[in-house]
């Protein structure tokens, strides 16, 4: 599969799954010292040609001011990590669930054998693109797949945007069994 389909693939799959809404999140992936990354603003589920914007890692050049606003992370994870693919998602169940805690912890089986130590959730002042933002995350993922901003989204990381896509989904599917137990275990609702 070739990079834009690769990256059209992981865009409709993240949408139609409910983990975006239709300008949000943004994906990207490592070329030797270069990373292809979405424009800033694009749907990721209609993405073109035109929409992947190759820049350097280190350093700025003419088409960094046409990369998604979340650049500065992914340029430190890869600085930082061996991940060859980041998806930046914004996953309602998941966004919910970081307001009330530092860690998302699954109750389900499948999610405990994927996140057995659950996944940390790092809290910033700016959430949205910031340098604050890329010096929280890094760290996190070198030891999780994927980690949630507070009150904003996920960063995952892999070998493939299609297994950061894993992880994202796996963790909203354990935020949502999470929301549901807590509903259905309330006598009240």
């Amino acid at each position: 599969m070739n990079e834009i389909q690769s990256f059209q693939k992981v865009g409709v799959d993240l949408f139609t799954a409910g983990l975006n809404n239709s300008h949000s999140g943004n994906m990207s992936m490592r070329l030797n010292r270069m990373l292809v990354i979405t424009r800033t603003s694009s749907m990721l589920h209609r993405l073109e040609h035109g929409d992947l914007i190759e820049t350097l890692i280190d350093g700025e050049d003419a088409a960094t001011r046409l990369a998604s606003r979340e650049i500065p992370v992914h340029r430190a994870i890869y600085r930082t990590t061996k991940a060859d693919a980041v998806v930046h998602a914004h996953p309602p169940h998941v966004v919910a669930l970081s307001l009330s805690g530092n860690c998302i912890q699954p109750l389900d089986a499948e999610g405990a054998y994927y996140f057995p130590m659950g996944i940390p959730v790092v809290a910033v002042r700016n959430a949205v693109g910031s340098d604050e933002v890329a010096g929280a995350v890094p760290p996190v993922l070198k030891q999780f797949p994927i980690v949630v901003v507070k009150g904003h989204g996920t960063f995952s990381i892999g070998e493939t945007l299609e297994e950061c896509l894993h992880w994202t989904s796996c963790l909203d599917n354990v935020a949502k069994i999470i929301l549901l137990t807590r509903q259905y275990s309330d006598p009240g609702k």
